[in-house]
């Protein structure tokens, strides 16, 4: 609890990120990112900044509750994976919590988890979900969930084609993680350096000029 915020912040500040794609319960994490970004660069770098304070980066959606109608999580088995076959996908919809009042709207404080649907369904549709309430009208819950099991489906059909073929590929996903790991250490030893030269604590390495001293004598 203590330490993931800041472990975060350190994925977010090692690579000196402007902006951070995020998820509306993940803007109390980022504040803090902010916050460390700040403190530092009034203590260490006042002259020149060094980390710039990274903006949030929310979507159309920048909250999503899980099918039981609680905050979305694969701990809690409500989500709907990319990985999630059609039918897995039909399944966990189509036991998604509703109303009783058979007539759709779009109501995000009154009807949360109706409202829920209705946006994934105007998400994947590209649609308003006014719109997409409005078409389904008195049709009832299971009309809705009929339509966000097909607007699902579909747009995620090529996505998770797609994924389906690198994931047969293991070498070429280990290169890429490879790559990318490489690349991402290097920057955060670039960063860690600067970061060390700011504070004052870019020793030498006093341990291989003394081995060298040994081996000269």
């Amino acid at each position: 609890m203590f330490t993931y915020p800041v472990h975060q912040a350190a994925d977010i500040l090692f690579c000196k990120a402007t902006v951070v794609p995020v998820g509306k319960d993940q803007l109390p994490h980022l504040e803090l990112t902010r916050l460390i970004a700040r403190r530092f660069n009034r203590r260490y770098s006042p002259e020149r900044v060094l980390f710039p304070e990274p903006a949030a980066l929310l979507s159309d959606a920048p909250a999503l509750l899980g099918t039981d109608g609680q905050k979305m999580s694969k701990s809690r088995g409500n989500a709907i994976a990319i990985s999630a076959t059609a039918d897995e996908t039909a399944r966990l919809i189509t036991a998604a919590k509703t109303d009783p009042d058979r007539n759709i709207t779009y109501d995000p404080l009154e009807r949360p988890e109706v409202a829920n649907l209705v946006l994934l369904a105007a998400l994947c549709l590209g649609r308003r979900p006014e719109d997409v309430a409005s078409e389904i009208g008195g049709g009832g819950s299971s009309a809705l969930k009929r339509l966000v099991i097909e607007a699902v489906n579909e747009r995620f059909r090529g996505i998770r084609a797609r994924r389906a073929e690198l994931a047969e590929d293991s070498g070429y996903l280990r290169r890429v993680l490879r790559a990318g790991s490489e690349r991402a250490g290097d920057i955060a030893c670039e960063t860690l350096q600067d970061v060390r030269r700011r504070m004052h604590t870019d020793y030498p390495d006093t341990t291989t000029a003394t081995s060298s001293a040994a081996l000269e004598e």
